[in-house]
């Protein structure tokens, strides 16, 4: 089981004992809500670091999940990229008969099982008080 909506003060206090893994991100977006193409781009950088600094503070109370991408996505090898060093599970929400199988094969070893890590994803300690997002000049590493 996947705690999803888990951003309150009370599952933190009393829902890790029965749930172990949860979601410290928004929503994959496909596109923009507004339609804007450039905002869709945007909405992926902004998944990603949400993900990550979250990790940081709810990954002392659950196991982080960084939610599930589509393998076609434009953005999708970041996205790949991101889980594969999340830490936590690797899942798609591809339409029916839609996916990149030669991507969702780089995530799996010949027998199909995954390379985990030891530890879940963390922001670098060089951009923990920094903003990828609207400084200009920080990257987001992890």
């Amino acid at each position: 089981v996947i705690a999803s909506m888990e951003h309150c003060n009370d599952f933190m206090f009393l829902g890790t004992e029965a749930i172990a893994l949860g979601r410290v991100g928004d929503d994959f977006w496909c596109t923009d809500p507004s339609g804007d193409p450039n905002g869709t781009f945007w909405l992926q950088g902004c998944h990603m670091v949400h993900c990550a600094y979250n990790s940081l503070w709810m990954g002392n109370f659950i196991h982080p999940d960084w939610d599930m991408f589509q393998s076609t996505h434009p953005c999708a090898e970041f996205h790949a990229a991101s889980r594969a060093i999340s830490g936590g599970p690797i899942y798609v929400s591809d339409s029916v008969g839609k996916h990149n199988f030669q991507l969702l094969k780089s995530l799996v070893l010949p027998d199909g099982s995954i390379l985990r890590c030891q530890h879940y994803a963390l922001p670098t300690r060089d951009c923990l008080f920094e903003n990828p997002l609207h400084d200009g000049k920080t990257m987001l590493k992890i």
